[in-house]
């Protein structure tokens, strides 16, 4: 559990968590190559200001915290297949 811990931005993940489930895709649909057209106007607006999102594309820190949450997942997987 300390890898778990150690390697792992807990401010990115608490940023992770605290998303929509829909913002949450979007943050995946721009790490994969994807744009945002098609989803609310609203929540690309909340994640432009919380700076995961450039006009661009998505930024350095919104990056971070999919990778974060990312490795968070995989972590949980690999503790569970492996008690």
């Amino acid at each position: 559990m300390q890898r778990f811990a150690r390697g792992i931005g807990v401010r990115d993940l608490a940023l992770w968590n605290m998303l929509t489930r829909r913002e949450q895709r979007i943050l995946v649909k721009l790490f994969g190559g994807g744009s945002t057209r098609g989803d609310s106007p609203d929540e690309t607006v909340n994640l432009i200001r919380l700076g995961l999102v450039t006009e661009y594309g998505l930024s350095s820190i919104g990056f971070e915290v999919f990778v974060a949450a990312f490795k968070a997942q995989r972590e949980a997987r690999e503790l569970q297949i492996f008690p």
